[in-house]
């Protein structure tokens, strides 16, 4: 379970202003914004990485807000190899990221199979490897402590029918594991075939007051929520 009670970020709450919801276990929480920006601190935020102005964050009942470490999986998109050591191999850098240990490797490899990557496959540079492979490895990584709580931020952008498909199986397993996942993304499309719950954030707040269900999003016209919330 994560969550956030008025949580408030930037100047005077610029970029993100009084958040509050919940992500319960077994559910994936869409929250939809067309202000990459908003996203990305939101997600850094629930990484650690940034310090917020007001506002709690729990995880699991946890009070974590002045904690670096929170205790959850975090996937962020790639755009490119660029940022990562591109001479080694990608199983050099899964056995470095999981510190030579087995279990965790084992972890990565169960993730990768789903996308048709097996061990025999790794054996080749990340320079030399296809953006769709490293994404998976990416992935399998970040995935690798099999926390409770995840949240990902717009993963599959760019990518074809083939890699969401396999990767909606992956979040289906996981939910259906008990895990909260909140799902960062600006499309409103993607979010309508994989969420239980959907926000918009507008101009820094959060909208509507209350998340709308599934159930309901699917009763609803896509193209008039687009117009509301992310003209």
């Amino acid at each position: 379970m994560i969550k956030i009670e008025h949580l408030e970020y930037g100047e005077n709450g610029s970029l993100l202003n009084d958040l509050n919801m919940g992500i319960e276990n077994g559910e994936i929480y869409c929250l939809i914004c067309k202000e990459e920006q908003c996203l990305e601190t939101l997600f850094e935020i629930l990484e650690g990485f940034r310090k917020i102005n007001k506002g709690k964050i729990f995880v699991d009942s946890n009070d974590v807000t002045e904690s670096e470490k929170k205790y959850i999986s975090s996937v962020n998109h790639i755009e490119d190899i660029g940022d990562f050591e591109i001479e080694v191999t990608l199983n050099n850098f899964i056995d470095y990221m999981c510190g030579n240990n087995i279990n965790l490797k084992n972890r990565v490899l169960e993730i990768l199979f789903q996308f048709n990557l097996f061990e025999k496959d790794l054996n080749i540079k990340i320079k030399n490897s296809n953006l769709i492979d490293f994404k998976a490895v990416h992935l399998a990584i970040s995935l690798m402590n099999d926390e409770n709580n995840i949240v990902i931020n717009d993963f599959i952008r760019g990518e074809g029918k083939e890699f969401e498909l396999k990767f909606n199986i992956l979040l289906e397993e996981m939910r259906q594991k008990d895990k909260a996942i909140l799902y960062l993304t600006g499309n409103i499309f993607y979010a309508y075939n994989i969420a239980d719950k959907v926000s918009f954030i507008k101009n820094g707040s959060l909208m509507p007051a209350e998340p709308i269900i599934s159930e309901h999003l699917k009763e609803m016209d896509m193209m008039a929520l687009y117009k509301k919330y992310l003209n």
